[in-house]
């Protein structure tokens, strides 16, 4: 029992006095308990992460400049440190070119005078090239890769069609960025493969070629 009403005549019994002080425990109670109207929905809160998570998870994989080193692909080492800029990617491995992360054309690896097996790709002396059949007028001379060209004229298509529909602010960007070309290659590739390479991108409008290799402090 509450000793609110000691000390006075109230003219109450004790019976209703002592009701009366459980009526005032009970609404002193009430007002000291939270107000639930105004909480953080918990349920809402989990849609919302789970909604970002994907979001970021999908970024991040579908971006070509997301560079997973591997026995197939392992960039050069530099000092030097430039940022990427509004690009189209040509990666170079050891297996395949790939423009934008698709597919262009295979790359021919042999080891010894037979096809490349998967324990040959680090082996010292594997030999690298395009197949003669996917140059200009299957010419083993020839500089133009016929297959890459055209995933090149189509990436560059893509690009330009995306940007028509882009904010006056990103177009100006891509402008000022147009013809670039950012090549992925892996350090193994010789020079004769990779300046097919470059030479087939000036035919396909990407007139200002980068490379994009792993920054590296202090000569490590």
């Amino acid at each position: 029992m509450v000793d609110i009403i000691e000390g006075g005549d109230t003219g109450l019994s004790p019976e209703e006095q002592e009701a009366m002080a459980a009526r005032l425990l009970k609404r002193k109670n009430k007002k000291r308990r939270p107000n639930d109207a105004g909480g953080l929905n918990i349920n809402s809160m989990m849609d919302i992460m789970t909604i970002l998570l994907v979001f970021l998870l999908v970024s991040v994989s579908s971006d070509p400049l997301a560079i997973k080193e591997s026995n197939i692909l392992k960039l050069a080492r530099s000092s030097m440190n430039f940022p990427a800029v509004y690009t189209i990617p040509l990666q170079i491995n050891k297996k395949e070119i790939l423009v934008d992360g698709k597919k262009a054309l295979p790359v021919q690896c042999r080891f010894q005078g037979r096809p490349c097996e998967e324990e040959d790709y680090e082996r010292p002396g594997a030999t690298f090239k395009i197949d003669d059949m996917n140059k200009e007028h299957g010419k083993s001379e020839s500089l133009l890769i016929v297959p890459l060209k055209e995933s090149i004229t189509k990436a560059v298509k893509k690009l330009k069609d995306q940007n028509m529909s882009m904010p006056e602010d990103v177009r100006k960007k891509y402008e000022a960025n147009q013809g670039v070309a950012t090549i992925i290659c892996d350090r193994d590739i010789p020079y004769r493969l990779l300046a097919e390479v470059v030479y087939t991108t000036a035919m396909a409008e990407l007139h200002d070629v980068r490379f994009a290799v792993v920054y590296a402090t202090g000569g490590g």
